[in-house]
């Protein structure tokens, strides 16, 4: 009886220590952002769930702070948007 009792009280002492370590784990904040820059071609209703997600906060969250900017447009991406992919070695000036 008294092996079952230490036993019991072992275990008790055991899961409280797992759950006082996990709770205090979660409580902890960690204020370490990592930094990814993200270049768009142009702005489009495509990405709006991007959008969103950058002003709702979602991004830093998941510890993460998004640098969103929109490049500008190239002569050669220019040249493949009017020519087509197929002729564009023969669109060249």
């Amino acid at each position: 009886m008294k092996k079952v009792i230490i036993t019991v009280g072992i275990c008790i002492i055991v899961i409280a220590i797992v759950v006082t370590s996990v709770i205090l784990q979660n409580g902890k904040s960690n204020n370490t952002l990592k930094k990814i820059r993200v270049n768009e071609v142009t702005r489009s209703v495509f990405y709006a769930p991007q959008y969103i997600a950058i002003k709702m906060g979602f991004f830093e969250e998941e510890g993460l702070q998004i640098d969103l900017s929109t490049g500008r447009r190239s002569r050669h991406s220019y040249d493949l948007g009017s020519c087509g992919a197929k002729r564009y070695r023969f669109c060249r000036t």
